[in-house]
Order: C-alpha cells, then sequence, then structure tokens
C-alpha cells in the first residue's frame, strides 16, 4: 500500500504522457492541483487512433503542495507553450484540450496561436470566484484542505490547496479573460451539470467571448467537474469524434 498524504489515490500513474504516432497531434492539460491521470482516459483514445500524444505534468504539480506554491503561471504558460512547439515540429497539424485550469491554458494558447486545428474545453475554470480570495488568504495560511469527501473517480492529485498557486492560477484567468476575443479556433465547450466547483456560467462567457465560426456547447447532464474520468466520458468521446469528423480532422470510418 502507498501511503502519501499529499495526494489523493498516489498509486495511480500521473507521469507526463508521451506517444509517438501519425502527423495529427493532441496536447491535453490537466487541472489545478491534479495530473495526467486526469486525461489519460481521454488520452488513450486519442493514442488508439494513432495520434501523436502529448500530456505534461504542469510545474509544481505531482511533487508537493509546497512546489506548487512556489510556481508562477508564467511556468504553466511556458510548459504548455513548449510542448505545443514540439507538436507542431512533429504533426502537420494539433489538437489542444484540457480540463478546468487545463481549459483556461488552453485557451490562452488559442489566444496566442490561430493555427491550433481545434480546441476540446472540458469543466473549463475560466470564472471561479472564490480564487480571488486566495490574494489575501495566502498571507494567513499558504494551504488549506480541500475538505472534500473522497469520490470513486481515478484521480490523482493534491489534497489540498496551495493559495499562493491559486493566487497565479486567479491572474492566470484574468489574463485569459482579456483576450477571449482573439481566439478563432474551431471550439467545442463541455459541461457538466453537476460541477460543484465552476458555475454554468462559465461555458457561455466563453462561448460569447471567442470569435471562432466553428463553436458548440454540449452539457453532461450526469457529469461533475473532473468529467474525464466521470461516467459519461464515453459519451464525451462520441461527442468529440463528431466535432473532429465534422472539422475534417478524423476520417469518418476512425473508430473509438
Amino acid at each position: 500500500m502507498i501511503i502519501d498524504h499529499f495526494h489523493q489515490n498516489p498509486e495511480l500513474p500521473g507521469d507526463p504522457i508521451n506517444f509517438i504516432g501519425s502527423k495529427t497531434g493532441v496536447l491535453l492539460i490537466h487541472g489545478f492541483t491534479a495530473t495526467t491521470a486526469e486525461v489519460r482516459l481521454l488520452a488513450g483514445y486519442f493514442i488508439k487512433l494513432n495520434f501523436t500524444v502529448i500530456a505534461p505534468l504542469l510545474p509544481g504539480h505531482g511533487t508537493t503542495p509546497k512546489d506548487l506554491n512556489k510556481t508562477k503561471f508564467v511556468d504553466w504558460t511556458n510548459c504548455v507553450e513548449n510542448n505545443y512547439s514540439i507538436l507542431r515540429e512533429k504533426c502537420d497539424s494539433v489538437i489542444v484540450g484540457g480540463e478546468s485550469m487545463g481549459g483556461v491554458l488552453s485557451l490562452w494558447l488559442a489566444e496566442k496561436y490561430s493555427n491550433i486545428s481545434a480546441l476540446l474545453l472540458f469543466s473549463t475554470a475560466l470564472s471561479v470566484g472564490k480564487l480571488k480570495y486566495s490574494k489575501l488568504l495566502k498571507y494567513f495560511s499558504p494551504i488549506i484542505d480541500k475538505n472534500i469527501p473522497d469520490d470513486e473517480l481515478a484521480w490523482k492529485g493534491y489534497t489540498v490547496y496551495p493559495l499562493w498557486a491559486a493566487d497565479q492560477f486567479y491572474r492566470l484567468t484574468k489574463n485569459v479573460k482579456r483576450n477571449l476575443s482573439d481566439v478563432i479556433t474551431p471550439t467545442i465547450i463541455f459541461q457538466g451539470a453537476f460541477d460543484k466547483t465552476i458555475d454554468s456560467s462559465n461555458m457561455r462567457l466563453i462561448y460569447d467571448g471567442i470569435q471562432s465560426k466553428t463553436k458548440q456547447m454540449e452539457v453532461m447532464n450526469n457529469s461533475g467537474h473532473v468529467m474525464l474520468l466521470d461516467q459519461e466520458i464515453e459519451i464525451i468521446k462520441i461527442k468529440t469524434q463528431a466535432f473532429l469528423q465534422n472539422l475534417n480532422i478524423l476520417s469518418n470510418n476512425a473508430g473509438l
């Protein structure tokens, strides 16, 4: 038995994912305090299609909460930008997707790079009201318990919130909100009806803010915040496949 007081489900794999496949690349980005375990099922779907897949472990994650408190949001943006550049060198087209803060970082990339082929956004935490309080609370308690009951999802990540890092997350969201209109990438936005972490208004905020000609919203009626590990993951794969087929990124006979 693995004993690790920093992580929920420490026995699960959460290391970076790197798979070299075809000339179509996929960059998948996990959320705040999480690991790549959060995007592993979706990564597996693209790997089965023989896509080239990269899912980095963001700086400060997968080690200790103190490490995360030492990071700046530019460390995360540099990480995803560097991995995007690697995929651009290897592939003819690149899809970018992320969950929660990973969705915010995906938007950040799309604001900067108009040549991204498609944007897949899952439970994107662009507007989280409680984050703004971290600016002050971090001086009183740099790390606080999440106080979230254990669930059955195969999620691996910190059991606490590092508040200095949470303030950096908040600064990232403000930066991305200001430049939403720069996004022209075809985008699909997923939101869970049972998401207790972010408000459903996030989906509309993104949809109305981006200038993509091709964009759609999908509400997952039985999913929570970590939808990529929840009970509707197969439906999410099907909807993602249909979206990519419409963009001619997937052939019509590409199976799940």
